[in-house]
């Protein structure tokens, strides 16, 4: 049985499209290769000074950082416990936010290095900060592995430590070939540029509208020195009110026509092309659009799921440089803690509240009121039912006894015709009051004059309504209703 090799075959040394006569590699992309290679991403620069380039990545990064985060142990085991609680430490000591989101740079260039302070902390080496430094310094030989440009060195490089320098990678190309990565700025530095070419039209425009161009006609043949001399005398007319000229030169102002602003749309334009390539939409950050709300919350979707790959990403490049680095300094040969970012929603509590009802309603209720309190919060306790108060007699309330329904000859029937019995009297005595309320309500409908009308009307009704008489007729419903079942009880 054949062998099966074990090592890399198609290495960059061996790619036919890759130059060996250097030392370091280029990067593949095309726009760095096209303005100059590893020495070219201040054309990146410039696609971050475009406002709009600016806030669309500025918004990709802070939906990362953004996120709360937090340091996982290995397993249960104390020593994991151990240093998943030392690397939360350090990761907030040297800000961790702070640390994302320089490397989340990679996005726009392909790649971003950080570089590692060590310092003794007793028994143990602790970062003590982590500096992300800019791309144009380093550069990455024909292994991949990564060379810092010096004075000494400025071309080629010179190699750098072991665990000293973190390189985070983004690529929008299926491949791991490129160790300088493939960043959005490839994608982005066409439509960045057109915007610029655009707005330059349309400045030239704008002033071309507010001053006119002058124009001087004379009469004969071509004559370079009556030219020059109308050329003094525009130049003359610029600063003054008035302009004398012989009869025979015609002097008009040619006015741009503003009819519209093509170059406003195809800003815009490239605008939304540059929003749809950094978060995969546009309503979130293109104020001229319109949408339904509903696409409104897919789109945001879209841009929360490109974050979260961006946060994962970061993550485990974290894992596999600092936090490894860091347990086979400390630690060696123990299990690697994970970092991760939280990116779960908050649960509508209006939704949780409807749908602890309905399983309330399908015969469920919670073990103890603990659910309560993790669920919604604050400190519930269980509330007791209120008893009425038998031993009472309301204001201007009538004695249970004198009610029609209060016979006790009623108890000798059963506890479903009594029930029914108190029911049948309740609706009779209220229907008065309660057909009130529903006549008033019904005017009020009549006399509406529109639809702004009617809720004045009802508004102004609802202070109006008294329920005072049904209030004492429930009283004493609900006390008659005690006795009958104390009496039932009795028996």
């Amino acid at each position: 049985m054949a062998s099966t090799p074990t090592g890399e075959i198609a290495t960059t040394r061996s790619d036919p499209f890759v130059p060996i006569f250097q030392t370091t590699m280029q990067p593949t992309d095309e726009v760095l290769v096209a303005n100059g290679g590893t020495s070219a991403y201040r054309v990146y620069d410039e696609i971050r000074r475009d406002p709009h380039a600016h806030a669309i990545l500025q918004k990709r990064k802070l939906e990362v950082v953004s996120r709360e985060w937090q340091v996982f142990e290995a397993s249960d085991r104390r020593i994991d416990k151990k240093i998943a609680s030392e690397a939360d430490q350090f990761l907030k000591a040297i800000n961790f936010d702070q640390l994302t989101r320089g490397l989340l740079g990679a996005i726009l260039k392909g790649f971003s290095v950080a570089e590692i302070l060590w310092v003794r902390d007793g028994a143990r080496w602790v970062p003590s900060a982590v500096k992300v430094k800019k791309q144009r310094r380093f550069r990455f030989d024909m292994d991949g592995r990564l060379r810092m440009l010096t004075r000494s060195s400025p071309i080629d490089g010179v190699e750098v430590p072991d665990r000293k320098f973190i390189v985070h990678r983004h690529s929008i190309d299926d491949d791991d070939d490129d160790p300088y990565g493939v960043g959005l700025g490839s994608v982005l530095f066409w439509p960045a540029w057109f915007k610029r070419q655009v707005l330059a039209n349309w400045l030239q425009a704008t002033r071309k509208h507010a001053a006119p161009t002058t124009l001087a006609q004379y009469t004969g043949a071509y004559d370079k020195a009556k030219q020059d001399v109308l050329s003094e005398a525009l130049e003359a007319m610029q600063g003054a009110d008035s302009l004398i000229v012989p009869e025979n030169v015609k002097v008009s102002l040619l006015e741009a026509k503003a009819a519209g602003s093509p170059s406003e749309q195809l800003a815009r334009y490239l605008d939304e092309l540059m929003s749809e390539a950094t978060l995969g939409e546009t309503l979130t950050t293109n104020s001229g659009e319109r949408g339904a709300r509903s696409l409104g919350e897919v789109h945001n979707e879209i841009r929360v799921a490109i974050a979260k790959a961006d946060a994962d990403l970061v993550c485990q490049t974290i894992r596999d440089t600092l936090l490894r680095w860091y347990v086979e300094l400390n630690y060696p040969g123990e299990a690697i803690p994970n970092v991760w970012r939280d990116f779960s929603e908050a649960e509508d509590l209006n939704d949780k509240v409807d749908r602890d009802k309905k399983i309330y309603e399908m015969g469920y209720k919670p073990t103890s009121v603990d659910y309560l309190n993790d669920t919604y919060g604050g400190d519930w306790i269980e509330r007791e039912a209120a008893k009425p108060d038998v031993g009472a007699n309301p204001a201007n309330a009538q004695p249970a006894a004198e009610l029609a329904f209060a016979d006790p000859a009623r108890r000798n029937g059963s506890a479903a015709q009594i029930v029914r019995q108190i029911s049948d009297q309740m609706l009779e005595l209220g229907s008065p009051a309660i057909d009130a309320m529903i006549a008033a309500i019904r005017s009020a409908f009549a006399d509406a004059t529109s639809y702004d009308d009617l809720i004045e009307r009802l508004a102004r009704l609802s202070g109006d309504l008294s329920i005072d008489e049904l209030a004492q007729l429930m009283s004493q419903g609900s006390v008659l209703a005690d006795l009958e079942g104390r009496a039932s009880v009795d028996g």
